[in-house]
């Protein structure tokens, strides 16, 4: 009998941490993230996200990690082979907890700047661990 229920308790335990381990990732409706960065940038997440020893997941009940972005500054540079330079700051917010991602990008086009920012998201970056241990 004993052994049942030190069974059912882990059982028990371990649903609870692993549900409180994952997190849904939810962007903004509109479309302030281009759609040629948004799987750069769900990837890159996804990726800090595992490294601390979490999971995304799209269950029903899982905590939401927030997604948002400001383009901070817009240049373009002159002449023949004009670039796009963009600063982006990528906010993050999971409950309590947030933190905000500087980004710079340059490309020939917006869309390419944008892509070229969110490969900026560094996974293993000393930012993006600190905010995974904040987290925790």
């Amino acid at each position: 009998m004993k052994r049942i229920l030190l069974t059912g308790a882990l059982a028990l335990l371990t649903a609870l941490g692993l549900s409180a381990q994952s997190y849904k990732l939810v962007f903004p409706a509109d479309d302030t993230i281009p759609k040629a960065a948004l799987p750069i940038v769900q990837q890159r997440l996804q990726q800090m996200l595992e490294a601390g020893g979490f999971t995304v997941s799209e269950a029903e009940g899982t905590p939401e990690l927030e997604v948002s972005a400001i383009v901070t500054s817009r240049m373009e540079t002159p002449g023949s082979m004009s670039q796009v330079a963009l600063t982006i700051d990528l906010a993050v917010k999971a409950g309590g907890i947030s933190e905000i991602f500087p980004l710079k990008g340059v490309g020939a086009d917006e869309a390419d700047a944008w892509t070229r920012a969110a490969k900026m998201l560094l996974p293993r970056s000393k930012a993006a661990q600190a905010f995974v241990q904040k987290l925790r």
